[in-house]
């Protein structure tokens, strides 16, 4: 893993800009893992980078989402839409589709393996949390268990369905924004230790091809 210090999300923004429009421009059929959460200005920014690139090789879809209706006020696809996320020509995989929570999250697992076995590149934005998780895979909880691509579980906050260590593995390359003094303990962890994925399920992103940590924690 490379580490970055970053101040704000700007370098983050920029290295996925720059990876997806290479990919694309070289005729490549790209799969982006979104962050919702603080990722997801990030997002929106990347996206208004892309419009004048040819879509049509891109498939997209979040890491983890908030299982409820399709709607509801914390699904993170919704709060993308609600914000102006667009990618036109691309294709945009929500992963709420009006399913009870077993099959929308063996939809999205399905979905997920696909997509990365046909990939030519595949990238994703993750975020980390102060308590160590990154997409939906809280610490000690189901999805740090899992061996299918994606899980779902009843959190203290959310219903959620992740993508799963498995998943994040297979990347080729994954892009990690972490922002806040809440964070800066959890930040020296994961770079300076080798944690049990089901206690810091971070972890896992030292184990990506290509992974590197913006983040306005110094090291000293």
């Amino acid at each position: 893993m490379q580490y970055i210090f970053s101040e704000n999300t700007d370098q983050a923004i920029d290295a996925l800009v720059q990876s997806l429009r290479s990919h694309l421009l070289e005729g490549q059929r790209v799969l982006w893992l979104l962050s919702g959460g603080s990722g997801a200005k990030v997002c929106l920014e990347v996206a208004k980078h892309l419009q004048d690139v040819d879509m049509s090789r891109l498939y997209v879809t979040l890491s983890d989402e908030r299982y409820g209706d399709i709607g509801h006020k914390d699904e993170n696809w919704q709060q993308l839409l609600d914000a102006g996320f667009s990618l036109p020509a691309a294709t945009l995989y929500r992963p709420l589709q009006g399913l009870d929570r077993e099959e929308t999250t063996k939809h999205f697992a399905a979905w997920l393996e696909a997509q990365i076995e046909a990939t030519d590149y595949a990238i994703g934005l993750f975020g980390i949390g102060p308590d160590g998780h990154t997409a939906g895979i809280k610490p000690g909880s189901p999805a740090t268990e899992a061996t299918a691509w994606a899980a779902s579980f009843t959190g203290a906050d959310f219903e959620r369905i992740t993508m799963t260590f498995p998943a994040i593995e297979a990347l080729n390359e994954a892009v990690i924004q972490a922002m806040g003094p809440d964070k800066a303990a959890t930040i020296d962890q994961l770079l300076h230790s080798d944690v049990d994925f089901a206690l810091q399920p971070a972890q896992v992103l030292k184990q990506v091809k290509k992974s590197t940590l913006y983040t306005d924690y110094r090291e000293v």
